[in-house]
């Protein structure tokens, strides 16, 4: 696909930044999660509204994300309109932007794009940050019909795929190991198990990246993805949703996938259900070379196919 559709290169940005009436119809997005921006240096990017992952996206009772209603009062308070260019940015490696860019897209709006390499690359190249928060007048943002599901799976979605279609874990190696349920630093999410989804392959986030945190090129991502099956559904997920958001954009918008789903309940929620597939190790299929669960499909199957 065309990376320029997609992609705003930091140097980009700060020619835009220099003509700002050039600019007119973008809008810069930072996304922060519970206040933190994740930055090295205090302020964001001059001109970009902030928009927090577990304050404003998610809902403040369900664990689920916000609905359309308040989706479109949220845009609409930050003075975006449905005809904008959403140019997404943050810290934490630019997983909550990628996230936010997939909320975005899960409601439609259709022009979006990431900052490549996030913040760590805006203040690597010693661009400039300030603590003004822009003024913008508010907009009518209209409520959405709905969410796209087809970029979007649920914990059946999960369940289903075991043994039949493809289950991506894009975590750390100690992780899908099993060794922990966090990424390295981070306290483990108590009651929640170690080790991976039964079947499920890993590919960890990072494998999209330079150093600098910019995505690699076309022939590089197609190299290290290149075993999945691009005819096949994929599910993708980490621990919270947002490396799986991650990769679900370098699947799916970078590479042209055309069926590959984010999992956000992720591992928080498939790691503490009851009775769970859930195995450790290296193996895909855990240390059982049969998995039981591949006969019982194939007779599920093969039932369902002479009832029709």
């Amino acid at each position: 696909m065309n990376r320029d559709s997609l992609l705003v290169s930091t140097e980009r940005l700060q020619e835009h930044l220099k003509d700002p009436a050039g600019s007119a119809g973008l809008v810069l997005v930072e996304i922060t999660d519970g206040g933190n921006d994740g930055g090295g240096r205090p302020g964001r990017v001059p001109g970009a509204i902030r928009i927090d992952w577990t304050g404003d996206l998610q809902d403040p009772v369900r664990r689920d994300l916000i609905g359309p209603e308040a989706f479109a009062a949220l845009l609409g308070r930050h003075g975006i309109s449905e005809d904008d260019t959403v140019v997404f940015y943050s810290g934490n490696n630019n997983w909550w932007a990628a996230a936010g860019y997939w909320q975005f897209r899960l409601y439609g709006h259709r022009e979006l794009r990431l900052l490549d390499g996030g913040r760590a690359r805006w203040e690597a190249i010693g661009g400039a940050l300030t603590t003004e928060a822009p003024q913008r007048p508010e907009t009518t943002y209209p409520v959405p019909a709905g969410t796209d599901e087809t970029i979007r799976a649920r914990r059946e979605d999960m369940l289903d795929h075991i043994g039949r279609r493809t289950l991506l874990d894009v975590r750390s190696l100690e992780e899908y190991l099993g060794h922990t349920n966090t990424p390295p630093g981070v306290p483990d999410d108590i009651g929640v198990r170690c080790g991976h989804a039964l079947s499920a392959e890993h590919i960890p986030w990072h494998t999209a990246i330079h150093a600098d945190g910019t995505f690699r090129g076309d022939e590089e991502l197609k190299a290290a993805y290149g075993a999945l099956n691009a005819e096949d559904t994929t599910v993708l997920y980490c621990r919270v949703g947002w490396r799986s958001a991650h990769s679900w954009f370098v699947l799916h918008e970078l590479l042209g996938m055309s069926d590959v789903r984010n999992y956000d309940g992720a591992w928080r929620e498939f790691g503490s259900l009851i009775g769970a597939p859930i195995v450790k190790g290296p193996q895909q299929w855990g240390p059982d070379p049969i998995p039981s669960v591949v006969p019982q499909r194939a007779a599920a199957d093969t039932e369902v196919t002479t009832r029709a």
